[in-house]
Formats: C-alpha cells, structure tokens, sequence
C-alpha cells in the first residue's frame, strides 16, 4: 500500500496538468496583457512583417505597444503587434523597409521614443529620426492612417534625479511627436496625461513595482483612447 501511495499521485498530477493544458487550448483565453511579475508575454515575435495584411491595425514600438496582445484586448483578429522589447527607431526603420509596398494596412499606432531617451539621446536628435520615420510611413503607405501615441511618463523607485531628468525630457519630446504628427497631417493621442503624477512621473497604479512595465490597467486605459480609430 505504501508503494502505491506515490503512484497515486503522480497520477493525480498528470491529470491536473492535463487538464490544464486542454483549458488553454480550447478555451479561447489568453492573458491579453502582462508585467514583468510572472505574466505570460503575448509573443509578438512570432508576426514578422510578411503577415500583413491591408485590413491590419498594425502596432509598432516598443516594449510597452509589445507586451500587449492587441488583438485578444480589442477582440479584434486585424491588430496585429510589431512591437518588440529594445525596439529602437533605427531598427524599426530597417524592419518597416522589408514590408510589401503592395500591401496598405489599415491604421498604424506608433509609440518610440522611450529607448533613445533612455539611452541617453538628446531630445531634438531623437525627434529628427522619428520625423525621418514617419516620412517614410508617408511615403511607403500614402493610403494607411497613422496616430502618434505619445512617450508616456517613467519613473524608478527612490531615484529622483532620474526621475525629474526624464520627466523634462519626455515632456519636451512629446511637443515634437505632436509637431510631427500635425507635419505630416496625422493624428496625435497625448496618453502622457492620463498617466502622469503631479510630480512628472508615472502613476505607479499604472506600472510593475519598478516603473519598467505597464500593467492591465494602463492597457485598458490605451485600449479606451484608442477605439475610435477602430471603430471607424
């Protein structure tokens, strides 16, 4: 009796595990969004740029547009994330040249900034190449709509000459992403004050205990800024 008692539930175990897995696969259910405490990333890499199509809301960025499963959140097949974590604009611009020319999504949202800044660019140097990339969204996609979504506020934990040196320089940036959307006759969605404190940092409601992630809160705060364009 003794030698079956580990049997037992070694097979207990098997069939929790098994059930498990069969819940995912059929249930439909993903986590749409994640932090950086254990949640599942919704694999953003697995869409390269091939898979476009002329109906795709397409998400381009960085860590923040890619921690989002887009599609699970609009419930909406056509978004599609090409967003990727250490995303710089120099990259993407090499990424968004290997995308068919014959192929005109439907809608881009941008949001770029935040790695340059955080490596130290200064803020109109950052602003020239976002407005050469955005030219060349214009001149490869005349016919797709593109909203610039503004760097949102960042903060780490008891760090405060990063905080008041980064608070200047999003705010600053983010008038240039408005000058560069209004320049080439795009729409521009300023996020930054629905998550900034008074202080210049972020709402921590809005982010992972150490300000690098943003949370399923925030994700419903853009996913509400952001229907009108997929509703239209």
């Amino acid at each position: 009796m003794k030698k079956k008692f580990p049997i037992i539930i070694l097979l207990a175990l098997a069939v929790m595990v098994l059930g498990v897995y069969l819940y995912g696969q059929f249930s439909g259910k993903s986590p749409a969004v994640l932090d950086l405490d254990g949640a599942e990333r919704g694999d953003s890499s697995s869409v390269s740029p091939i898979d476009v199509r002329e109906d795709d809301a397409v998400f381009l960025g960085e860590s923040q547009l890619g921690a989002c499963d887009w599609s699970s959140l609009f419930d909406d097949a056509s978004c599609r994330t090409l967003a990727f974590d250490g995303n710089d604009l120099r990259t993407e611009t090499e990424r968004v040249k290997s995308l068919p020319e014959n192929v005109s999504p439907r809608i881009f949202f941008l949001m770029f900034g935040e790695r340059e800044l955080l490596d130290g660019m200064e803020v109109g140097e950052v602003a020239e190449e976002y407005g050469r990339f955005v030219g060349l969204l214009k001149e490869r996609f005349p016919s797709t709509e593109v909203v610039l979504l503004s760097v949102l506020p960042m903060w780490r934990p008891i760090d405060n000459d990063f905080n008041m040196t980064m608070s200047v320089k999003v705010k600053s940036f983010n008038i240039f992403v408005k000058a560069i959307a209004s320049r080439y006759d795009y729409s521009y969605v300023h996020l930054y004050g629905d998550f900034v404190t008074p202080e210049g940092t972020m709402n921590p409601t809005y982010s992972s205990w150490d300000g690098s992630c943003l949370n399923e809160f925030a994700y419903a705060v853009i996913k509400d800024r952001l229907k009108e364009f997929l509703n239209n």
